[in-house]
């Protein structure tokens, strides 16, 4: 799989995504949504034609636009999930000319971040009168955010606005502590990211205290 899919536009309701055509022999394209950025965590969402667009905002590329209310469907998701509040990921593959699909491992997982980045305004949050909200990279979510005197932010600076968090730990036979992951505590589904913390033991004076301590990415 060359092309990649790639969102043009996207609000609430919708994205538009265009890609362009395929140099194989091409009969039709699939479309695949999840909440993991792992093959094996996405659905196919709609199969599209491989007809590419003469709009000019679009020319040459092969377009489809994806509703919020049929990925809602497809992924069982609660009524106020969409575009504006939550991350998903999208992949396509395409048929050729007797129907053979892609192997979807050889596609390229996009990563489609929720619309509007700035701040909300009180119209969409009640509670913006009293926190300002920022959107943080990392997590890839909306956080609570605080201004000090000169004007600088103070993330996470009370435990009651803390982002959720589950950390899972592993012992060896002496109680040592060996791994510690964590990772989002409604990000559960396998292959979602996490953070995997691995303690070495190498000073035989002090055999229950790390002598190194690696902090690597990892999945749930």
């Amino acid at each position: 799989m060359v092309t990649f899919i790639e969102p043009l536009y996207k609000d609430i309701d919708k994205i538009v995504f265009g890609w362009n055509p395929e140099s194989a022999s091409v009969s039709s394209y699939n479309v695949y949504v999840g909440l993991a950025p792992a093959t094996g965590s996405l659905n196919l969402l709609a199969n599209t034609g491989k007809q590419a667009s003469q709009s000019p905002a679009t020319r040459g590329k092969v377009v489809y636009e994806a509703l919020i209310a049929n990925v809602r469907t497809l992924l069982s998701l609660p009524s106020h999930w969409d575009f504006s509040n939550r991350v998903f990921y999208w992949a396509i593959t395409y048929l050729d000319s007797v129907g053979t699909e892609s192997p979807i491992a050889d596609s390229r997982i996009v990563t489609v971040p929720p619309t509007g980045i700035l701040g909300k305004e009180m119209k969409e949050d009640p509670t913006i009168n009293r926190h300002l909200y920022a959107f943080s990279d990392e997590s890839q979510r909306w956080i609570k955010i605080a201004g000090s005197r000169s004007g600088g932010v103070a993330v996470n600076s009370c435990d009651f606005y803390l982002i959720n968090s589950t950390t899972e730990y592993t012992y060896d036979g002496s109680g040592k502590t060996l791994t510690e992951k964590t990772y989002l505590t409604d990000g559960t589904i396998s292959g979602s990211s996490a953070k995997l913390k691995t303690y070495e033991y190498g000073d035989s004076s002090n055999p229950t205290l790390p002598t190194k301590i690696i902090i690597s990415d990892s999945t749930v």
